[in-house]
């Protein structure tokens, strides 16, 4: 899923925590191509060429996006307004638990975005870290097919359901991809495009990390990420919900509890800079 900030589709929790959200947030990523399965590969094979697809979206498609976004988490559900620039995300807040923001808090949210327009070097510096998110991100897209065993297992709504468990021959790298070994689920496939539709995976057991010394994963967490084409070839994420818990080192615990909802998405200008995003999201509030 492509570009993700910690003010739209990214997290800043604890790296035990980014390291269940690094496997979904990549997976939201938009595409020009547009691949038929003309053969039936093996489920394996099937797993390859998707993420290969995935992966070649990134590169590219650099369109950029307007959108609507519901975010649930940590009891709290706010309803954001989020321009893709070629610098980073902006935002607009526009309601928290069912309530519009009052005349004094959208006076705050100009006055927030202005700051951003006049001082967009500090903009662009806490852009650092969702770059070297996304570059975590796609390092662990690329291992999904070496790290899971897939088999056909139907279909659902004329996409290709495929299986996934873990492989056991699969060596991890790092903390973060040693949360596959824990890891089952299913993939759903667009058979037109040859692109993740959707993919949903739970923990069957407990993660540990360097022997629960530095902190763990409970058995049972939950994950789902959808995608869809919004126009021309073009995929996003539509919903995220990830459901972890655990504990990072020692006695802190931790919990993932997040819920997203994409919509409404219309194309902006390539290239568009921070001060035309901030003209959209006022457009859009009607400022």
């Amino acid at each position: 899923m492509r570009r993700c900030t910690s003010t739209s589709r990214g997290w800043s929790t604890t790296d035990l925590s980014l390291c269940c959200a690094l496997i979904l947030l990549q997976l939201a990523t938009p595409s020009t191509q547009d691949r038929s399965i003309e053969s039936h590969p093996s489920a394996g094979d099937l797993a390859r060429q998707v993420v290969h697809n995935e992966v070649d979206a990134q590169d590219q498609d650099k369109s950029l996006w307007k959108y609507r976004q519901v975010r649930e988490e940590d009891g709290n559900i706010k309803v954001l307004e989020i321009a893709e620039t070629k610098d980073g995300e902006m935002y607009r807040l526009l309601a928290v638990n069912g309530q519009s923001l009052s005349g004094k808090e959208r006076q705050d949210e100009d006055r927030r975005i202005e700051k951003i327009v006049e001082n967009p070097s500090e903009f662009q510096e806490r852009q650092k870290n969702a770059r070297h998110d996304a570059e975590q991100e796609r390092k662990l897209l690329t291992m999904l097919p070496d790290a899971f065993v897939y088999q056909y297992d139907g279909t659902d709504g004329g996409r290709v359901k495929l299986k996934f468990l873990p492989n056991p021959n699969f060596r991890a790298s790092d903390r973060e991809s040693e949360v596959f070994h824990h890891m089952e689920g299913t993939m759903l496939v667009d058979p037109r495009q040859n692109r993740l539709a959707e993919i949903d995976g739970r923990l069957v057991t407990e993660v540990k990390f360097w022997g629960g010394l530095l902190g763990h994963l409970d058995k049972g967490g939950t994950f789902t990420v959808k995608q869809e084409d919004v126009g021309g070839g073009h995929w996003q994420m539509v919903e995220l919900n990830v459901q972890m818990s655990g504990r990072a080192l020692l006695f802190k615990t931790i919990a993932v509890h997040e819920k997203l909802r994409n919509s409404d998405f219309q194309p902006l200008p390539d290239r568009t800079t921070i001060e035309q995003a901030s003209k959209f999201l006022a457009i859009q509030t009607g400022d």
